[in-house]
C-alpha cells in the first residue's frame, strides 16, 4: 500500500505550477527567498515532518532495498537502484533512477534536476524548480540559512552590524587586508546596502597610507524575474591585476606559507558607478561600470611568512601611473546545477573594457646614481580589451562528468595595453605544468631599478605585466571513487545523514586533465608566446586535492606536484 507523508506535495506542486519556473540567478539571500513564501514553507514543514525520513548529503538507495514513507534529501544527489515508497523532496541536487528503481510517489525537485529517470519508474508527478534554496540542518531541525551565513559576519545593531573581516588576500604588498567598519541592509525584497569600511594593512609602507577605504551604496530595484541594481563607490585599495586563477583563500595560504604571492597588484584611488539587470526570462545579467581612478606602481613589502622568511619577495611589475577613467560591460549568464561543484550546465561571463580618457605615464628607470634614464613615456588611454570566459559541464554518469573552459583575454584594438590590463599564463591555476608567469612575453626577461616616490633606495621591478592577448583551453574528466564519507555509502543507512559530516561534500574522486595556452605580444618589438600544453592527474576530497601535472612542450620537462583547497573550475 502505497504511504503518503502528513504533509502531501500536490500543494507544493500547485504553488511551483502557479509561481512558474523563476530565474536562479536573480536569488535573494536565503532569508528573502525567489520562490514563494507559501511554497518554500511547504517545503520546510514536508522535510521537518515526523513522518519524513531525511537524508543529508549525497545518497544511493541500492538495489534490493526499499524505504517506505515520505523521503526529504538535503544538498546532495539522489540514486534510486531500489524502492521508495511515498513521496520525495529532493532540495539542491539531482535525481537519478536507475533500471529496476521504482518510486511509488509524487517527486519535488527544488535546486537540480532529473538527469537520468527510467521509462515507468516514477508512478507520480516530477516537478522541477530550478532556484535553489539555501537550507541548513540546525539539530534535527531543518531550517533557512541566515542571510548572515556567508557575508552578515559581526556585531548587529538593528539593521545594521560593525565587522572586521579579512580583505582580498595576505600578500607582499600590504601583508594582510583588515577591513573593518557599518555594513548596513534594509529587509525588503529590495534592500539597501551601505559599507563604509576602512582597510587596516598589516605591512607598513611609506609609498602609501597604511589605512585605504572602501565606500558602497547599492540598491535593488523590481521583481525577483527582472531585477535592477544600481549603485556607486569610493575607494582606496590594493588592487590585484588578475585574480581569476586562484581563490583568495589559496592565494593567501601560499603567500603566508610558502612565501609564493601567486598574484602582482597596483594601488587604485578613485570612484565609480555601476547598473546591472537581469534578462527577463533568463538566468543572464548585464551590467555596466564607469570608474574614475589613479594608479599607482606599488614595491614589495616584507610580510612575515612561515617558510623561507629571509628570502627576498618576487619583484613587481612597473605600472602606468597617473589619471585613467574606464567603461565596462559586463554580460554573466549561469546555468550550472552547482556553482560550487558543478557536475552539468552552462557558464558564460563575458566583459569589454575601454578607456575613456586620462593622463597615464610609464615611469623611467634609474642608473647607478638614482638618476632617471630617459622622460617617463606617455602610455594611450584609449584602449579596449576583453574578457571571456566559457565553462560547459556535462554528467556522463551518476558519478562521471566532463568539464571544458575556454578563456580568451586581452586587447580588442591591436595594441598593447596598459600594464594593468595585460594578461599573462603559467602556474597552478592556468597551466600547472609550467612556471608562474610562464608566458608573460618577455614581461619578466629582465629586472629595472626603479626609485618609488617617498623612497631613497631602489627596487627591482619588471618592466610590465605581461601579454597583450592569451587564449587558455582546459579539459578535465572527473569519476567518483565508490567511497561515501558523508554518512550515506553505497547503501545508505538512512539515519547516519545527520551526524557530524551532515550536509559535506567529502565524495573521493579522482581525475584526469589536459590544458593549452598561448599568448601574444602585440607590440613588434616583444615576443610572443607559443602554444603549449600539459596533462595531469588529481585525487580531490571535496575542494581539496593533490594533483601532478606534466608539461608536453619546452625544455623543462619535470612533474610539478601540487596541492588546491577548490575546485580547477
Amino acid at each position: 500500500m502505497r504511504t503518503r507523508s502528513a504533509f502531501s506535495l500536490f500543494p507544493l506542486l500547485v504553488v511551483a505550477l502557479v509561481s512558474g519556473p523563476t530565474d536562479a540567478a536573480a536569488q535573494e539571500p536565503a532569508a528573502d527567498p525567489v520562490l514563494p513564501p507559501e511554497f518554500v514553507d511547504g517545503v520546510l514543514e514536508f522535510l521537518n515532518a515526523s513522518t519524513t525520513t531525511r537524508l543529508n548529503g549525497r545518497s544511493r538507495v541500492a538495489a534490493g532495498q526499499r524505504l517506505i514513507g515520505a523521503v526529504g534529501v538535503l544538498g546532495g544527489d539522489l540514486v534510486v537502484a531500489g524502492t521508495i515508497e511515498g513521496d520525495i523532496v529532493l532540495v539542491n541536487g539531482d535525481l537519478t533512477v536507475e533500471e529496476g528503481g521504482r518510486i511509488t510517489g509524487d517527486v519535488l525537485i527544488v535546486g537540480g534536476r532529473a538527469i537520468a529517470v527510467a521509462s515507468g519508474s516514477v508512478d507520480g508527478e516530477i516537478q522541477v524548480m530550478p532556484d535553489r534554496l539555501r537550507l541548513v540542518s540546525r539539530g534535527d531541525e531543518v531550517i533557512l540559512t541566515p542571510a548572515s551565513s556567508a557575508s552578515r559576519r559581526g556585531l548587529y545593531l538593528g539593521g545594521a552590524r560593525i565587522t572586521v573581516r579579512s580583505g582580498t588576500n595576505y600578500n607582499r604588498v600590504e601583508g594582510l587586508p583588515v577591513l573593518f567598519g557599518p555594513v548596513f541592509r534594509t529587509s525588503s525584497r529590495n534592500p539597501l546596502r551601505v559599507e563604509a569600511l576602512g582597510i587596516w594593512r598589516t605591512e607598513h609602507d611609506q609609498t602609501r597610507d597604511d589605512l585605504g577605504f572602501r565606500f558602497l551604496v547599492d540598491q535593488t530595484f523590481g521583481p525577483p524575474t527582472a531585477r535592477l541594481g544600481l549603485g556607486m563607490g569610493v575607494f582606496s585599495q590594493v588592487t590585484p591585476v588578475e585574480s581569476w586563477r586562484l581563490g583568495n583563500l589559496e592565494a593567501s595560504m601560499s603567500s603566508f606559507l610558502f612565501h609564493l604571492d601567486y598574484r602582482d597588484y597596483f594601488e587604485e584611488r578613485g570612484w565609480n558607478v555601476f547598473a546591472r539587470a537581469q534578462v527577463p526570462g533568463t538566468s543572464a545579467e548585464v551590467s555596466l561600470e564607469y570608474r574614475r581612478r589613479d594608479i599607482t606602481t606599488l614595491p614589495t613589502g616584507s610580510p612575515w611568512t612561515l617558510r623561507r622568511n629571509d628570502r627576498p619577495w618576487r619583484a613587481q611589475p612597473l605600472m602606468p601611473e597617473g589619471e585613467l577613467e574606464t567603461l565596462t560591460a559586463r554580460v554573466l549568464w549561469d546555468q550550472r546545477n552547482d556553482p560550487e561543484d558543478a557536475t552539468d550546465g552552462w557558464y558564460f561571463d563575458g566583459r569589454i573594457t575601454r578607456g575613456l580618457s586620462g593622463e597615464l605615464l610609464q615611469p623611467s628607470a634609474v642608473d647607478e646614481s638614482f638618476l632617471p634614464i630617459g622622460a617617463p613615456g606617455e602610455v594611450d588611454a584609449g584602449f579596449t580589451t576583453g574578457f571571456v570566459e566559457f565553462r560547459r559541464h556535462a554528467r556522463l554518469s551518476p558519478n562521471q562528468d566532463l568539464a571544458l573552459r575556454v578563456i580568451g583575454a586581452g586587447s580588442l584594438d591591436g595594441d598593447l595595453p596598459p600594464a594593468p590590463f595585460q594578461r599573462a599564463l603559467g602556474g597552478e591555476g592556468s597551466l600547472p605544468g609550467y612556471r608562474l608567469f610562464a608566458l608573460d612575453c618577455g614581461a619578466r626577461s629582465e629586472v629595472l631599478p626603479y626609485v618609488h616616490r617617498g623612497t631613497a633606495e631602489s627596487e627591482p621591478v619588471f618592466p610590465r605585466y605581461g601579454c597583450g592577448k592569451v587564449v587558455l583551453f582546459q579539459l578535465q574528466y572527473r569519476s567518483r571513487l565508490p567511497i561515501d564519507l558523508t554518512g550515506g555509502g553505497s547503501d545508505v543507512d538512512f539515519d547516519a545523514g545527520r551526524g557530524l559530516l551532515s550536509g559535506v561534500d567529502l565524495d573521493p574522486s579522482w581525475l584526469l586533465f589536459f590544458n593549452a595556452g598561448r599568448g601574444w605580444s602585440q607590440q613588434g618589438d616583444l615576443p610572443d608566446e607559443p602554444a603549449v600544453a600539459d596533462i595531469g592527474a588529481g585525487v580531490t576530497l571535496g575542494g581539496l586535492g593533490a594533483y601532478w601535472a606534466y608539461p608536453l612542450t619546452g625544455d623543462d620537462r619535470r612533474l610539478n606536484f601540487f596541492l588546491r583547497l577548490q575546485r580547477r573550475f
